[in-house]
């Protein structure tokens, strides 16, 4: 019988593989695979969103948008990033589903209490996966030499095993290294030393473009992000509860630290304590079959996205946008992309008579605004960005003043 990240594991990369090859790796191609599993009342576990990815966007792609596709391109396409915009539009499906006017349609998530609010079933957990550390802080692990050092008189770097009442400490010559970069405002940077000296740990890092500086905060830092303020973004947070991760499973196969994940996740940001979840982080013994490796050098250029709802279920993306879409033709967006997803959001507050306590909007608003709505988000992402994500870079207010 497997164990619960053993069966995480292979519950993700069973569905990956049931998909259809469209998007997925070639030959010598590699990707990363994410996915979020849903553990039902009963302990029954289902993937509910899954995606594949490695490109970003750099700064001049986004900057140079066509004012009338902004918020239909993708900037960050890593898995990681995908499947969690995956588990939104399985959001918006569920909620429709509590409020079909079917008698045999029911979330399998959400119920409403007797204020008509919507909340969480009793004991639904939601645990993530991914077939690698995520790039940046989670990805600076010691390369620890088998062995011992008890013996030796100055050894380069000496780390403690992470049980407490273990101090037998072991050799460390070298990292695995990041591509993602230090934040330009951090105060500590990399100084690209060579061993253990490559990276400093802690400070806020953004993912390498296309030959490009980008805007996107590494996967690590994201994670982070999510871990405190949730999952469903700010849109969700005016109608559904927090969604946080109760379990990340990393895949086998790949270099793993409990230490650095935990550190890239929370630990960073101590100071923040009464925020923070504590997800419980476990490696997998599985490993993802397109993982990179000698033969797979070259990363795959398309990504995939799969979520568990009624239409539309699947689609791939490349270069931020839907596959075979023209590039200045309007309205053929990913379902992911942030212009489907507001969509999804004005249809739900409009559809459904609940939500008519939310504010009047005019037929034309910007995205935005409607994001300012959620001021308990928004009060406590303020806080944050004073707080421990000082550095997190501004992207341009255009990228965001879009509407329908």
């Amino acid at each position: 019988m497997l164990n619960v990240e053993d069966n995480i594991a292979k519950l993700c990369i069973d569905k990956y593989n049931s998909l259809k090859k469209t998007g997925k790796p070639i030959d010598n191609e590699w990707t990363v695979l994410a996915g979020i599993v849903l553990k039902d009342n009963s302990d029954n576990l289902s993937v509910v969103s899954l995606a594949t990815g490695t490109k970003c966007l750099g700064i001049n792609e986004l900057t140079n948008t066509n004012l009338y596709n902004i918020g239909e391109r993708l900037n960050d396409s890593h898995a990681e990033i995908l499947t969690r915009r995956a588990l939104l539009r399985y959001f918006y499906d569920q909620i429709d589903q509590l409020f079909s006017s079917t008698t045999t349609a029911t979330s399998d998530v959400f119920i409403l209490n007797r204020n008509r609010q919507i909340e969480l079933k009793k004991n639904i957990s939601f645990y993530f996966y991914c077939s690698q550390t995520p790039c940046g802080d989670c990805s600076i692990i010691p390369k620890i030499q088998n062995q011992l050092i008890n013996n030796l008189a100055s050894p380069p770097l000496k780390m403690p095993k992470l049980n407490s009442d273990e101090t037998t400490s072991y050799l460390i010559n070298d990292l695995y290294r990041t591509g993602a970069k230090c934040v330009e405002t951090e105060i500590k940077k990399d100084d690209h030393l060579p061993g253990v000296n490559y990276h400093v740990v802690g400070p806020l890092r953004t993912k390498p473009g296309r030959g490009d500086a980008t805007l996107s905060l590494s996967c690590s830092d994201k994670i982070a992000k999510w871990n405190i303020l949730g999952v469903q973004g700010a849109l969700l947070s005016l109608i559904i509860p927090k969604i946080k991760l109760e379990i990340i499973v990393i895949g086998g196969g790949c270099p793993f630290s409990l230490e650095a994940m935990q550190r890239g996740v929370y630990k960073r940001f101590y100071s923040v304590d009464k925020y923070n979840n504590i997800p419980k982080i476990v490696q997998s013994s599985l490993a993802f079959g397109h993982m990179k490796s000698q033969e797979r050098t070259n990363p795959c250029p398309t990504s995939i996205v799969w979520c568990a709802v009624s239409k539309r279920n699947f689609e791939v993306a490349v270069d931020g946008r839907k596959q075979g879409a023209t590039r200045n033709k309007r309205g053929n967006h990913l379902l992911v992309a942030r212009k489907s997803l507001f969509m999804s959001f004005l249809k739900t507050i409009d559809k459904h008579p609940h939500f008519k306590n939310l504010p009047t909007h005019p037929k034309i608003i910007k995205y935005y605004h409607c994001k300012q709505w959620s001021i308990e988000y928004q009060k406590l992402w303020n806080y944050l960005k004073l707080t421990i994500f000082k550095t997190w870079p501004i992207k341009p207010i255009k990228l965001q003043q879009f509407s329908l």
